[in-house]
């Protein structure tokens, strides 16, 4: 292919055995890239692992600096190597047949597309409804809590727009940070990631920056496994990360009056319900 395609995967402290899987997956992508392991652990133990193949980079950082400073980072090394798309991946995401290619090919297509996802699954096979609309505080609220269950059940399924068809693709405003495709012309002209979150809604951000200026998509005709261990719901430390980068979040776009939340998700959900 023309192109040089680049992906980046943050860690820190995770298992080899993890990181081995979710390489041997992007290893399926066979046209021109690099791999970008950005290392935020204190260690360098996972620099081993570019024993796999050559197109694997190592950085460690020497420190934590959260998701999104990590894959800003991985997006600096990109932007050298002179990526034209850029696949943004957590550790914990594997699949068995190349995804890449696709997602590339629709890119390809479609110029005014600037990111991208797939259909995301949990490992038993289990749906994530990972594209959603720009959240309220209302709505992360009625996450957390749950109740009324009635409440909490309807305004869920139309939160994470759980009606959405598996063959066709949808233009979303919020997409998951686990697993997306970036054209680096777009991140170019709207920036990388938000310093300002150590981690959690670094990626809602990006894409409702990116939304304003391009297309955003969920491309569900492919699919990946992602373990997901709900970190903010099990851990004080995290949860706390949560709420700290919520505050963040909606202190920069609005708690209450946001015109511009209201415009996109009435633009996304009439697509759902069209069918």
């Amino acid at each position: 292919m023309p192109y040089k395609v680049s992906f980046s995967i943050v860690v820190y402290c995770h298992p080899l055995e993890e990181l081995q899987a979710v390489l041997a997956s992007v290893l399926l992508y066979k046209g021109e890239k690099r791999i970008f392991l950005i290392d935020n652990s204190p260690t360098r133990e996972a620099e081993s692992l570019t024993r796999m193949d050559d197109s694997i980079c190592y950085v460690n950082n020497g420190r934590n600096a959260g998701f999104g400073q990590g894959h800003n980072r991985g997006l600096e090394l990109a932007e050298a190597y002179g990526s034209k798309y850029h696949f943004v991946l957590n550790p914990d995401i594997t699949y068995t047949r190349d995804v890449a290619a696709s997602m590339i090919d629709f890119m390809e297509q479609h110029e005014e597309v600037a990111q991208v996802m797939p259909r995301i699954l949990y490992p038993d096979g289990r749906m994530q409804y990972l594209p959603k609309l720009c959240p309220t505080p209302w709505m992360l609220l009625l996450r957390q809590m749950r109740r009324p269950a009635r409440t909490y059940a309807r305004r869920m399924e139309r939160f994470e727009m759980r009606r959405m068809s598996n063959d066709r693709t949808y233009d979303v405003a919020c997409i998951s940070g686990c697993f997306s495709l970036l054209r680096m012309s777009a991140v170019k002209q709207v920036g990388g990631y938000d310093k300002r979150y150590f981690m959690y809604f670094e990626d809602t951000d990006l894409t409702r920056r990116l939304h304003r200026h391009f297309r955003t998509v969920y491309f569900p005709m492919v699919e990946v496994h992602h373990a997901y261990g709900h970190g903010a719901a099990k851990n004080p430390r995290l949860f706390l990360h949560f709420v700290r980068s919520c505050v963040k979040y909606f202190c920069k776009w609005g708690w209450v009056f946001d015109g511009e939340r209201k415009k996109f998700n009435k633009e996304v959900l009439r697509q759902v319900e069209a069918g």
